[in-house]
């Protein structure tokens, strides 16, 4: 079975990819409804990879014999000042995931639970390119939210990264 610290610190993990799917979630709201088409194309496409992590760490979870625990909803923002903010706000959120699954490597391999920690291998990857992306848009619409046209043609290019 699985040890209680590292059953402990995946449900805070879920916790983590719950919120991220709810948080992206009213980030598509704010998008949709400023007619942002393209990034709230992109943040409804997040808010499935979300539940999508969620869904791989309650499999293991169940896998080892572990009890996942659904984490109440918190109600996310849907507006913000501006797509720099809410973008922001997502760099804020991917590197706090970052931090979390860290967290919980650290305790996998602390209890010698080498396949939790070989799982939790696919995130640590998984998490460069979510903060890269982040890391990218927030800096893409600093340098062109100045202009009108500019960020409409950024905004576009983010709906068709969409697969």
């Amino acid at each position: 079975g699985m040890k209680k610290e590292v059953e402990a610190i995946l449900n805070e993990q879920l916790d983590k990819e719950f919120d991220a799917a709810n948080v992206y979630y009213g980030m598509y709201i704010y998008f949709k409804q400023d007619l942002w088409e393209g990034f709230a194309k992109w943040f409804r496409h997040h808010v499935e990879e979300e539940m999508s992590h969620a869904a791989k760490i309650i499999e293991h979870m169940l896998d080892r014999g572990a009890a996942p625990v659904i984490p109440a909803v918190k109600a996310p923002k849907t507006s913000y000042a501006s797509p720099l903010e809410a973008l922001k706000g997502a760099l804020a959120h991917e590197r706090a995931n970052t931090a979390g699954i860290y967290a919980c490597l650290k305790v996998a391999e602390k209890a010698d639970d080498p396949a939790t920690a070989q799982m939790l291998q696919w995130f640590v990857a998984e998490q460069v390119e979510e903060e890269a992306w982040a890391k990218e848009y927030v800096q893409m619409v600093e340098k062109v939210q100045q202009s009108m046209g500019a960020m409409h043609a950024f905004d576009h290019d983010v709906g068709h990264r969409v697969k």
